[in-house]
């Protein structure tokens, strides 16, 4: 079993934007935590699959122990039926405890004879709120594989929830109270089209002549 443990960059680092009450880069808790992983194919119960020991969020320190409790011949015939193989991940972490389900085609499972990729997600607190398994490879389920020993080669991945766009506060204020000043001086001009200015008059003339011209009908002539 070959177990490949990776970190992702944090997305504020790379940007040189510090994230809410720290320094550039850095979560605001790094508390331990173990996921207990269970796996099923298709309809099958859920079996244990293993556990992923994360020691640190920050330095993407984790530990994951597993062992497959299917055959090949398991998976194969499960891809054959396009099933789709399960994980359940049950997340203990800060004093919480949650539930995750993920899922991908078997036979893209049994195709990379159990190569997959773990992604653990982390929120700028320092909170898993989401796990998912994927193959190395989204490519369709074709051909056919040769018989192989049913152990996992997993990559467990950490991926960071990233800053979204901040407003730009300060200019709008900025422009606003410029807009004020060069009101109450009278320096702001008005662009609008006559119509845009008058149609308060323009719209009752107009219906005053409409009704009218409705009550005075012109007579035919004989």
């Amino acid at each position: 079993m070959l177990t490949i443990c990776q970190r992702e960059p944090y997305p504020e680092a790379a940007s040189g934007k510090p994230s809410l009450g720290q320094e550039s880069g850095e979560l605001e808790s790094d508390a331990s935590s173990v996921i207990q992983l269970s796996h099923s194919l298709g309809s099958q119960p859920f079996e244990t699959r293993g556990q992923i020991n994360v020691r640190s969020l920050k330095s993407g320190s984790v530990n994951i122990q597993q062992d497959s409790s299917y055959d090949w011949k398991d998976y194969k015939e499960a891809g054959e039926a396009n099933e789709f193989y399960h994980l359940e991940a049950f997340v203990k972490y800060n004093g919480i405890e949650r539930t995750f389900l993920t899922s991908t085609k078997a036979c893209l499972l049994y195709e990379s004879q159990l190569a997959d990729i773990i992604t653990i997600h982390v929120d700028l607190l320092g909170n898993i709120y989401g796990v998912s398994v994927a193959t190395p490879h989204s490519q369709q389920c074709t051909g056919t594989v040769p018989e192989f020993e049913p152990n996992f080669n997993t990559t467990v991945l950490i991926s960071y929830m990233e800053h979204g766009p901040v407003p730009d506060v300060a200019m709008y204020v900025q422009k606003v109270e410029q807009e004020k000043v060069a009101k109450e001086r009278g320096e702001t001009k008005d662009n609008r089209s006559f119509i845009a200015k008058y149609w308060m008059y323009i719209v009752p003339l107009v219906l005053v002549f409409m009704m009218s011209g409705a009550s005075n009908p012109e007579q035919p002539a004989r």
